[in-house]
């Protein structure tokens, strides 16, 4: 759990050259300031429409945990964490973001940087502006190359862009449908949510549920992608204060492992066990790095 939690993230700062490793994985590419733990514990609301339809609900949900997946992106991406979501906050675009192999400013990524693929790499940092993906429906070109088709566009950024491998049809019919519903006619009233163990919470189990109506190959990356996400749920809990709450997270996180190997789904057991965990997490919220006053002093005494 502590690998799936903060290798990635550690091998990140650790190519840069930071004093610190990270606390939480998000660090490695959120601009530091004074404002750091307030960045990292919270996020723009997501802009998400919710259809009527059952079938193209799951068909959202599921992309909407590979968005979050950095196993879509594949190549070095994949290898240290980044998913889409990194870069596009709940789809916005992340103004903190900063990762010195991909750009030179906050709030900008490069394209074509050689680090994230041989294929695009020019050699130069030349970063553009990070997109807000909210309302890409209703573009008519996407990237700066104006790419003509959204599913152009989006097989570009995967299999050119970050060296990743073409998603499995019904994975990629998701991502696809997951980007047409960001809908800016549903952004929540607030500019910014707070981040909680209830979110953390949801982002394992959505995965898990949208499994239901997916096909094998999309099964399997919807169980990594719930794996990730317990992983991330994993590193807000102060290890010396939660050594045995991180003991059974670790052995979650394997029996999803051994379910995604034969893309079999969770369990009522696992479930059972998962929720009792979070009953019991949820009395100690307060003491968790979802507490921006907690995580504050933890980046200041690490």
């Amino acid at each position: 759990m502590r690998r799936l939690a903060l290798g990635a993230a550690a091998l990140l700062l650790l190519a840069a050259g930071p004093a610190h490793p990270p606390l939480l994985g998000d660090e490695a590419w959120t601009e530091p300031s004074e404002a750091l733990a307030h960045h990292l514990t919270h996020a723009p609301p997501e802009c998400l429409l919710r259809p009527d339809d059952a079938p193209l609900r799951s068909q959202i949900e599921i992309g909407r945990a590979l968005f979050r997946s950095p196993t879509l992106l594949g190549g070095p991406a994949a290898r240290l964490g980044l998913s889409c979501n990194a870069c596009h906050l709940n789809g916005h675009s992340n103004a903190r973001f900063f990762l010195p192999e991909l750009t030179d400013r906050p709030g900008a990524a490069d394209v074509t940087a050689e680090w994230a693929s041989a294929v695009r790499g020019d050699g130069v940092m030349n970063p553009v502006p990070i997109p807000d993906l909210t309302g890409v429906s209703a573009r008519t070109a996407f990237g700066h190359k104006h790419v003509l088709s959204l599913t152009g566009f989006v097989t570009k950024v995967i299999e050119e862009e970050f060296q990743g491998e073409h998603p499995p049809p019904q994975a990629f019919a998701g991502l696809i449908a997951y980007l047409r519903a960001l809908d800016p006619a549903r952004c929540p009233p607030e500019a910014e949510q707070a981040l909680t163990l209830a979110a953390a919470t949801d982002e394992v189990r959505r995965p898990l549920a949208a499994a239901q109506d997916a096909d094998e190959a999309t099964t399997r990356l919807l169980l990594l992608a719930a794996q990730e996400a317990l992983g991330r749920l994993a590193e807000r809990l102060p290890q010396a204060r939660f050594a045995a709450e991180h003991k059974t997270l670790e052995g979650l996180a394997r029996e999803l492992g051994a379910m995604r190997a034969q893309a079999r789904r969770p369990e009522t057991g696992w479930t059972a066990r998962f929720d009792a965990l979070i009953t019991e997490l949820g009395m100690q919220e307060n003491k968790t790095y979802f507490n921006e006053a907690v995580l504050r002093q933890a980046l200041v005494t690490r």
